[in-house]
């Protein structure tokens, strides 16, 4: 039996100073992850449509849960805002 706790993953937003820790559960999409990370950011970057979600040069399939992505605990990923 695999467990759902909320692990914790560092999220950099491209034109964000600050790098960011969130929780999200393994069961959670990447596309849940792109929103959390934005929503965080949000006070000191602009949302935008179509941000692009990458653990190191892979780009993350947003219908991907956390897991099946292969994020574990503390990994790093890095959003890329979409063209406006």
């Amino acid at each position: 039996m695999t467990s759902d706790a909320p692990i914790p993953v560092y999220g950099f937003v491209r034109g964000d100073a600050l790098g960011l820790l969130v929780l999200v559960r393994p069961s959670d999409s990447i596309e849940t992850l792109t929103l959390t990370l934005t929503e965080a950011a949000s006070v000191r970057v602009a949302p935008s449509r179509g941000a692009r979600l990458f653990a190191g040069e892979r780009e993350l399939d947003p219908h991907a849960s956390v897991a099946a992505a292969g994020l574990t605990p503390l990994a790093r990923v890095d959003l890329v805002p979409g063209a406006e």
